[in-house]
């Protein structure tokens, strides 16, 4: 019996490689090293060919904010497309005012493509020689020939000059904005100029030619309301001056004259 599992027991030379096995074990490497070889070839032609080198940044959006970004956006000669930073350029769009948002991808072979989009205005900073655009989040902007026109004009002490600098002009920039918000939609209380004193009280030109004396923002809502209430009833037209300061004793004075009798 011994005899026997012996002859049954497999031996080293039963498992290990035949003669026949290494053509196949040498087909396998050099087709590793080809492949590798290849690889190589590609990466050096992706990353390092000059064929592959941006020709061209593309700015797309808006013609005037275009040509602001075209000015600051740049890339090294030669940058190789994909090597280029996308996620730099975004960041160099985005430190122009006007952007409100940059989107950059790359267009094979040669270009690298910057979608920017233009911040909305909803008012303005205007002076003789230059217009600052102010968006809903009070941030001020400029563009070439942008004049703004037909937005509500912003004034106040800290923004005289201008500018919207320093914690004081961007507070009241903020506060004529939310006042800006309040008024609405409504065509009958549409400002064109919006005029903070020192007092922090707010007068409103509308484009009626109506001036409102709005007071400080306590009680903008309720302020607003009675606004369009009074203009409906009595007609923008014959309001020269509306006082609201105290709705309580808000009074109007007339086009051409004295307050009627009643007028409070």
């Amino acid at each position: 019996m011994a005899g026997l599992d012996a002859l049954h027991r497999p031996g080293l030379g039963a498992v290990g490689p035949g003669p026949s096995d290494r053509p196949r074990r040498q087909l396998g490497f050099v087709a590793a090293l080809t492949y590798a070889l290849l690889l190589a070839e590609v990466t050096y032609i992706l990353l390092a060919s000059p064929r592959f080198a941006v020709r061209e940044v593309l700015i797309r959006g808006d013609a005037d904010l275009a040509r602001e970004v075209a000015r600051t956006v740049s890339l090294p000669p030669n940058t190789n497309m994909i090597r280029a930073p996308v996620a730099e350029l975004k960041r160099q769009a985005e430190t122009i005012p006007a952007v409100s948002q940059a989107r950059v991808r790359r267009g094979f072979p040669n270009r690298v493509i910057v979608a920017v989009e233009r911040r909305e205005p909803v008012a303005v900073i205007r002076r003789e020689d230059r217009t600052l655009l102010v968006d809903r989040e009070g941030i001020a902007f400029a563009l070439p020939d942008e004049w703004g026109w037909g937005l509500p004009e912003l004034v106040a002490p800290h923004i005289e000059s201008g500018e919207v600098a320093g914690d004081e002009a961007v507070g009241e920039v903020a506060l004529l904005l939310r006042v800006l918000r309040a008024l609405g939609n409504d065509p009958d209380i549409r400002a064109t100029r919006l005029q903070l004193a020192a007092d922090e009280t707010v007068d409103i030109l509308l484009d009626s030619g109506t001036m409102v004396s709005l007071g400080t923002e306590d009680r903008l809502a309720a302020k607003v309301k009675l606004l369009a209430a009074a203009l409906e009833q009595i007609g923008a037209e014959r309001i020269a001056r509306i006082d609201l300061a105290g709705p309580e004793a808000a009074f109007w004075e007339p086009v051409g004259g004295p307050p009627p009798t009643g007028a409070r």
